[in-house]
Parts: structure tokens; C-alpha cells; sequence
């Protein structure tokens, strides 16, 4: 099964996801029978980077402020993340959407099963949920079928539900395909939400192994329906939430 991985080249967790990179794509972890056929970065455009970036430290979020400022540094000056890249001999394409012709035809010519998205907020439109054989997965940072939307993670943490990630087949609308798997991660401790993204991040690449392992076998078929009665959608929190955040003792 020839897969596809896809992110971002500048995310919020604390080492830029070399991590979970350099597991999934470890010949030695790898599934029987699975193949790296290439890397897709989204390049996220600098002008929104340093927006975010002084904006973020503005509203009172710094650690998330520091940790895009500095997986800035490391994604425009010397990133590790290629250098695993093109160690392993991984093809690695850079775009500013996965919706671009020029990636379209990219992924058309690695012939890929599955792709798989992990951490890029781009809505996969039709022509590119079309292309691999068998499908698209994401991992979404919300404990799935009840929590969807943006930062997922970060409310369940404030609120004090329960916190992780799952992982699902994409369609046309928004965290909406069958669940392939969910994760809770363990937040004691955790003082910062840019701890959240780590810890989730490690476990993030066994859980992703295994699920490759269960759609080689199972193929579509992998996975159970994602249907919620009460469902909780969020977004990014305005300036007055996070400051009220603040004061309950929690940082950002």
C-alpha cells in the first residue's frame, strides 16, 4: 500500500512533529507491505506566520507564540524533518495547498492508496479525495464522534474533559468520516496547553502505524460510523476567553 503523508512545515508542537516524522517513516515501524511513496509539505505563507506569531503573543499566549516563532527558525533555516526526509530517500513535494494543480498532478504521479493528513488545516476538496485508490484519513485533535471543529484538544483541556486525538477517513465535509481509531492522551501535569500538541504528537505515530496495518487488510472498511448526538463544535478561542483562561492559572 503506497501512502502519501501530508503537514504543515511550520505547526505549534513544540519540535515541529520531527517525531512523529521520523517514526512513520522508520522502515523498521513501518507495516508489512507498507510503502512511503512521498512527503507533501504545505508551505504556510511567512506574512501569516509572524501575523500569528505577534498576534498570539499579543492576546496572551506566548508559549504558542515562541513555539511558532521558533518552528519558523528551524522550517525556513535547518530543518530536520528533511534531512530525515531525504535520508530514507522520501520524495518530498512543497505547496501552498494540496488543492494546487501542481500538486494534484504530483499526486497523481506517485499513484499513492492512501494519504494522510496530519496537522495542515487545508479542506481537502473532491479532485484530491478522488486520487489515492482507497482514500484519505486526517488526524483530528478532538476525541471524535462528539468534538469537532478547531482546537479541540484545547477546550476539552480547559473544561476538564477528557483530551486526544482521532483518526478518520475524509470526505467533503468537515471531521465527518468514520473513525478509524481515537486516542486519549494523559494531560497531569500539564500547566501549558503547548504541552497538549507534544504529548499527543508521541502518540500520535504508533496509532497512526497501526491503523496503516488495519486499512492494508481491511481497506474502506476500516473504521466505525461517526455519528454524535451531542455533538461540540469549537473554535479558536476569542481574546476574552483566553484571558479568562489566564486568570484560572492555565498558560498559553
Amino acid at each position: 500500500m503506497r501512502v502519501i503523508y501530508v503537514t504543515s512545515d511550520v505547526t505549534y508542537v513544540k519540535d515541529n512533529y520531527l517525531s512523529l516524522i521520523e517514526r512513520v517513516t522508520n522502515p523498521s515501524f513501518l507495516p508489512s507491505g507498507i510503502e512511503i511513496a512521498a512527503a507533501i509539505m504545505i508551505k504556510v505563507p511567512l506574512k501569516l506566520l509572524f501575523k500569528n506569531i505577534f498576534g498570539l503573543l499579543a492576546i496572551g499566549a506566548p508559549d504558542v507564540s515562541f513555539a511558532l516563532l521558533r518552528n519558523t527558525l528551524r522550517a525556513r533555516i535547518n530543518d530536520t524533518r528533511v534531512k530525515v526526509l531525504n535520508e530514507r530517500k522520501i520524495r518530498l513535494f512543497r505547496c501552498a495547498t494540496v488543492n494546487s494543480q501542481a500538486s494534484i498532478n504530483f499526486i497523481r504521479a506517485q499513484s499513492p492508496d492512501l494519504l494522510v493528513n496530519m496537522r495542515t488545516r487545508n479542506i481537502y476538496k473532491k479532485p484530491v479525495l478522488e486520487l489515492p485508490t482507497i482514500g484519505c484519513i486526517n488526524i483530528h485533535h478532538g476525541l471524535l464522534p462528539d468534538n469537532r471543529g478547531t482546537m479541540c484538544d484545547l477546550w476539552a483541556w480547559v473544561e476538564g474533559r477528557p483530551t486526544g486525538f482521532s483518526i478518520h477517513w475524509m470526505n467533503e465535509k468537515i471531521d465527518d468520516g468514520s473513525i478509524i481509531d481515537v486516542c486519549k492522551i494523559d494531560t497531569r501535569g500539564c500547566r501549558s496547553y503547548i504541552e497538549i500538541p507534544y504529548r499527543s504528537s508521541q502518540l500520535e505515530a504508533p496509532c497512526l502505524l497501526k491503523c496503516l496495518a488495519k486499512i492494508a487488510q481491511d481497506g474502506r472498511q476500516a473504521g466505525v460510523p461517526n455519528h454524535a448526538e451531542n455533538l461540540n463544535y469549537t473554535r479558536t478561542p476569542v481574546p476574552a476567553k483566553i484571558a479568562e483562561i489566564r486568570r484560572s492559572g492555565l498558560r498559553l
